[in-house]
């Protein structure tokens, strides 16, 4: 099979593309690394030649929610296009679970995500979204990008965390699946989950300390609707979500296994 993925050389599309090459798949980058740009719509439809499914596993890391939607909506309606006229028979794109009615603000990301379905799901070409919980990394990019000194404030947030390898091994199976015939629908919503609930400070507390880093996490309310919608958990496993991969406290073991043999609680 000929695969296309979007994305292919970024934290989940990297890890798709070794999946898919290990089974002995053709595999084709669209990244700019490599000569595709998706975005300008430079290099695409020759790299679709051929191309049964493609994977859209792109990310951005932007300022506005305009930002964000003028990405991730490019991307989807130029990979529709491209993949249209080529022949695709599938997309398949990565999305996060529960952020229907989300954006703005501290979420302007899901803005772009709602974006990028919407467009998707409106091109000719059948598709399959695959909705994700958060990934385990996710508190330890929290440190990164908020925490200054010893203080890090922290939106209080249920989440569910899942392995990223595990959300890459469910888009790798659904692109065969969709080669193959195998889903029923032209517009298929899947939802991938970790095996347990949790709150995000307790896991960014659990990440410092592994790190052996000090740090006070102060939990924060954000206001607005999105972020109530947030506290009430929609981040967490809808109902019939795949639950699978291991614990938040198994990867923190094998990211950080000098220090890491617990969970803070």
């Amino acid at each position: 099979m000929r695969v296309a993925v979007a994305g292919g050389t970024g934290l989940v599309g990297s890890r798709v593309v070794d999946r898919l090459r290990a089974r002995g798949d053709e595999v084709v980058v669209l990244a700019r690394s490599v000569g595709v740009d998706i975005v300008a719509d430079s290099g695409l439809s020759e790299a679709l030649t051929g191309v049964e499914v493609v994977v859209d596993t792109t990310s951005v890391v932007a300022k506005t929610s305009q930002e964000y939607v003028d990405f991730f909506g490019t991307v989807a309606r130029n990979l529709q296009k491209a993949a249209a006229a080529a022949g695709v028979h599938r997309i398949v794109t990565l999305s996060i679970v529960g952020i229907d009615g989300l954006g703005g603000g501290a979420f302007a990301h899901y803005d772009g995500k709602n974006a990028q379905e919407r467009e998707t799901e409106s091109g000719t070409v059948p598709t399959a979204i695959l909705r994700a919980t958060q990934f385990h990394d996710f508190a330890a990019q929290l440190i990164d990008w908020v925490a200054k000194g010893p203080l890090m404030p922290c939106p209080k947030q249920p989440v569910q965390t899942v392995d990223v390898d595990v959300v890459a091994d469910e888009l790798v199976a659904l692109a065969h699946e969709a080669a193959s015939g195998g889903l029923a629908s032209d517009r298929v919503r899947r939802d991938i989950a970790g095996p347990e609930k949790g709150v995000l400070a307790d896991l960014v507390r659990a990440v410092a300390k592994a790190r052996g880093r000090r740090l006070l996490v102060i939990p924060v309310w954000l206001p607005g609707e999105a972020a109530k919608k947030v506290r009430s958990g929609v981040l967490q496993a809808p109902a019939g979500a795949k639950i699978a991969g291991g614990t938040f406290d198994a990867w923190l073991a094998r990211a950080y296994p000098k220090d890491a043999d617990h969970l803070a609680t």
